[in-house]
């Protein structure tokens, strides 16, 4: 038996997921049983997988209660079951939600990716100490303090013409990715994740400089949040490996 990286104690470990299962379940469904797989490695083909990204990392008692707890209202209000939805020319206002609650669901999710062995989250690299308080939080079943971080959640649109619909961009999913900004003359480093849809951006260092970034940082206000709409062409990172899958499709380098 090994320790369960959530309680710390020795037990049998489940098949655990940081992004849930549920999300690649619903891929693997409409893709008879498979996903397709982009990487950004040039030697590696586009394929067919059906990996979804899990490791053996928490006990039973410790999945079930970060599932109950955390996984199932986050899920739910993205997808649109959780309080109610106004679309704005700007972005998706969500009114009459509980915030914390679904900031300590990203970060649950940050959290295991941060702590699991698979190859497809060794780009999370956070100190120690966030971790810790972090994990802290989620074994007392607690919300994770809004001032230990900084979260940003944006809405995936793509206006370009021909270009992806609702439905094809809540089925795409991106190995988290690190980045680094300057904000009045202090850099600050962040991870994102993409997955239903929406773009998550976790800053394990909290701004406070800017009023206009505090104002779109995940709950800010307990009962509402507006996310922001993000074209999917705007995202370096991701516009980079569509290039580079359409490539090896020219050079033969494809499975699918």
């Amino acid at each position: 038996m090994e320790k369960c990286n959530l309680c710390r104690i020795k037990s049998e470990l489940c098949n655990s997921h940081a992004i849930p299962d549920s999300v690649f379940r619903s891929l693997f469904k409409k893709g008879n049983g498979q996903a397709i797989k982009l990487s950004s490695n040039e030697r590696s083909p586009n394929c067919k997988s059906q990996d979804s990204w899990a490791t053996e990392q928490l006990c039973n008692r410790c999945e079930t209660k970060l599932n109950i707890n955390y996984d199932q209202y986050g899920l739910n209000l993205l997808r649109g079951k959780v309080g109610e939805i106004e679309k704005g020319s700007e972005g998706v206002y969500f009114l009459n939600i509980d915030t914390l609650k679904f900031r300590s669901f990203v970060l649950s999710v940050f959290w295991r990716g941060a702590v699991s062995e698979h190859e497809n989250y060794k780009t999370i690299e956070v100190s120690s100490g966030f971790l810790e308080l972090i994990r802290s939080s989620l074994v007392r079943s607690a919300k994770v303090s809004k001032n230990s971080c900084t979260v940003f959640v944006q809405r995936l649109v793509d206006t370009t013409e021909g270009g992806f619909s609702e439905s094809n961009l809540r089925e795409l999913v991106v190995s988290p990715f690190p980045r680094t900004y300057e904000v009045r003359g202090h850099l600050y480093s962040s991870i994102t994740m993409i997955f239903l849809g929406f773009c998550f951006e976790i800053f394990p260092s909290p701004i406070h400089s800017s009023e206009k970034i505090s104002q779109f940082a995940l709950g800010s206000c307990k009962s509402s949040y507006t996310f922001p709409y993000l074209e999917i062409t705007e995202i370096p990172e991701v516009l980079d490996l569509m290039v580079s899958s359409l490539r090896k499709v020219n050079q033969g380098l494809s499975n699918v």
